[in-house]
């Protein structure tokens, strides 16, 4: 605002100071010798003219200026528009209901190991992982009306939570190209404090499974989520991790999953131990 302000009161007073000069340019002729020129204000007008050349450049940088600061401001709205109706979303009831299906997929994979390589797994077309029977065990702990429930109708109701993950991991990659606007985010409650702990588990193990498949690696070309959470990570001005090791040591020291009871054997079966 200060500078299109500034700019305006510049643009005002070149205008100003061109028709002045102008103004003043006959008056002036007059007070000059004819033997100085072969024309008493021919030489001032062309004077003039060359000046009048200057001052239309001027114009146009000006104009180009105003035309840039104008667009800036429209994409930074566009931005700040978009985050706004990102928050919309996140918020209302039926999006409540995808998240809890979906943070209920993620807390089975920080108690079992196994369910977050066949979840990881699943975010690929080939090499799908089948779906762990002792997951099913892990489920009926959180849920425990699920105990009256067959393994086929666990299966079912996990296929719900997964499409439920995808529709949150979705939500998350959006976000995370809202680099612009990374101040307004900051200030709006996403809750990714919660959700990026369990996230960084699939990346990691994401990442793991496509390194170690060949076919993956020719195949699919779908985005890392491990990139996605770097996004978020700069945005929300925590500390960068490395897929690997760092991921691991992270885990292990993370309150929130101790409480939650992590699988020890992500820390047994890591590249490197956590410790």
């Amino acid at each position: 605002m200060n500078s299109t302000s500034s700019n305006t009161r510049f643009f005002v007073i070149v205008v100003f100071g061109i028709i002045l000069f102008w103004a003043a340019a006959y008056p002036l002729s007059r007070y000059v010798s004819s033997a100085a020129f072969g024309e008493p204000t021919g030489a001032i007008y062309n004077a003039i003219n060359v000046l009048f050349t200057a001052l239309a450049f001027t114009g146009v940088v000006i104009t180009f200026r105003f035309q840039y600061i104008e667009s800036e401001r429209s994409a930074k709205d566009l931005v700040e528009r978009s985050i706004f109706e990102l928050l919309t979303t996140f918020t209302t009831d039926e999006f409540q209901k995808v998240k809890d299906e979906a943070f209920l997929a993620l807390l089975i994979a920080v108690r079992d190991k196994a369910y977050a390589e066949y979840l990881s797994s699943r975010l690929f077309p080939i090499g799908r992982k089948p779906f762990p029977v002792s997951a099913a065990g892990a489920y009926a702990e959180l849920k425990p009306e699920l105990n009256e429930m067959g393994l086929d109708e666990v299966i079912a109701l996990d296929r719900n939570a997964r499409l439920k993950l995808d529709n949150v991991l979705n939500f998350f990659a959006m976000l995370s190209h809202r680099q612009a606007a990374a101040t307004v985010i900051r200030h709006v409650d996403f809750a990714y404090d919660w959700w990026r702990p369990t996230l960084w588990i699939i990346a990691q193990l994401q990442k793991e499974i496509k390194d170690g498949s060949e076919e993956i690696s020719l195949y699919c070309r779908n985005p890392m989520l491990h990139t996605t959470l770097e996004r978020l990570d700069e945005i929300y001005q925590y500390p960068p991790i490395t897929p690997g090791p760092e991921v691991y040591r992270y885990l292990a020291i993370h309150p929130w999953l101790k409480e939650q009871r992590i699988d020890p054997a992500f820390f047994g079966h890591a590249p490197e131990n956590a410790a």
